[in-house]
């Protein structure tokens, strides 16, 4: 049996961010979580989007000598979709986590699961739950320098170069098609965003004189695995080779930092034509109600 305990408090950054931190770097280097990178748990405790009255609802589950076996957790706004991660693969510990997860919902319930994690998958299956849509994870392996080309004009950012953080929320909002201008944050937000000011959070930007036209961000605290979140192009500057140059630039960094490949969550057709290939299947699981 487990010890399960919530994330306290709605607060984003604890001394349970720090657990739940390190037992995702612990498991970062590829199998049944590599989904689920200790960046995307970075990105969303820092991301304005963040659902931070959800924030109670993850939970941690402890073995006997008190070490994190598990978490089951959300992701950022989206109600949609459970994640049960796991450092071991034992049935009883999956039980107690999709129990949790299935009563911590009053309706329907989505739980993403890679494909690699055939205990997991069994069980959902056993319980009722439907395979309704699958995504990927794609990899690139970092064993040679990969070469960045710019147009004339652009330029890539140094790794000192202080950063223009109006420029990079504009660049980031406008690179998701979002319109306007991004709406001011609030204290909170703006608090939590400076966590993403940490040198374990690569960010390359192409410029055009003070302008960031592309930004392609890479994390990588040791290991093997750097994990790409996010890349965005500018709409006026799409088609330019930008967004390939900014990757193939922050892999080259990642790299040097002792990388030795790196993973993004997409299905999109651009890192297949830059190269990348799949690692995993990432395959949604529902089930309609209890």
């Amino acid at each position: 049996m487990y010890t399960m305990s919530r994330y306290k408090d709605n607060i984003r950054f604890h001394e349970q961010y720090g657990e739940f931190h390190n037992f995702l770097q612990a498991v970062a280097d590829g199998g049944c979580n590599e989904h689920f990178h200790w960046g995307r748990l970075d990105w969303m405790m820092a991301h304005s989007y963040l659902d931070t009255e959800r924030l109670t609802r993850i939970a941690l589950f402890h073995d006997e000598k008190g070490e994190l076996a598990g978490v089951a957790t959300y992701d950022t706004e989206f109600q949609d979709r459970w994640y049960l991660l796991h450092a071991v693969s034992d049935e009883a510990l999956l039980r107690q986590m999709l129990e949790y997860t299935v009563n911590s919902e009053n309706g329907p319930v989505t739980i993403k699961a890679n494909h690699t994690d055939t205990m997991l998958c069994g069980l959902l299956e056993r319980e009722g739950f439907e395979r309704r849509g699958a995504g990927s994870v794609l990899q690139m392996e970092l064993s040679q320098a990969l070469p960045v080309r710019l147009p004339r004009g652009f330029a890539l950012n140094a790794p000192d170069l202080e950063l223009n953080n109006r420029q990079w929320r504009l660049v980031i909002h406008r690179g998701f098609d979002q319109e306007g201008l991004p709406e001011e944050w609030s204290e909170a937000v703006e608090k939590a965003a400076k966590h993403l000011e940490i040198p374990e959070y690569i960010k390359v930007f192409a410029m055009k004189g003070e302008e960031y036209a592309a930004h392609c961000g890479m994390w990588y605290r040791g290991g093997e695995t750097a994990y790409i979140e996010p890349v965005v192009t500018l709409p006026e500057h799409r088609g330019k080779g930008l967004g390939r140059a900014v990757v193939y630039e922050a892999m080259g960094r990642a790299r040097e930092r002792g990388a030795k490949r790196a993973i993004v969550l997409s299905n999109q057709e651009f890192y297949f034509r830059i190269g990348m290939t799949k690692s995993s299947e990432v395959i949604t699981w529902g089930r309609d109600g209890r």
